[in-house]
């Protein structure tokens, strides 16, 4: 049961490469193609400055909060329910 997510993955990305064949897109082509190439690279560098300056500094302060909050907390009770001790 547990590699039924990763078995969902693989079935859709066979998928996805039946359905690209179908369409007649070639992977090869599209990966020595600089055009593309160009417009993926233009996308992770404006990524990054983005991420970098002004995405990281909110989303690390909403990720410790979560941490802080809900999932030390969730860890406190599974802990405490895994030593047979009622939490609540």
């Amino acid at each position: 049961m547990n590699n039924k997510g990763f078995i969902q993955i693989v079935i859709i990305l066979i998928l996805l490469l039946i359905i690209l064949s179908l369409l007649g897109v070639s992977l090869s082509s599209l990966a020595s193609n600089p055009i593309l190439a160009e417009n993926f690279g233009f996308v992770k560098t404006w990524s990054v400055w983005l991420w970098n300056n002004y995405v990281r500094a909110p989303f690390y302060y909403v990720w410790n909060m979560f941490k802080e909050l809900i999932w030390n907390q969730f860890v406190d009770v599974m802990k405490a329910i895994k030593n047979g001790i009622n939490p609540f």
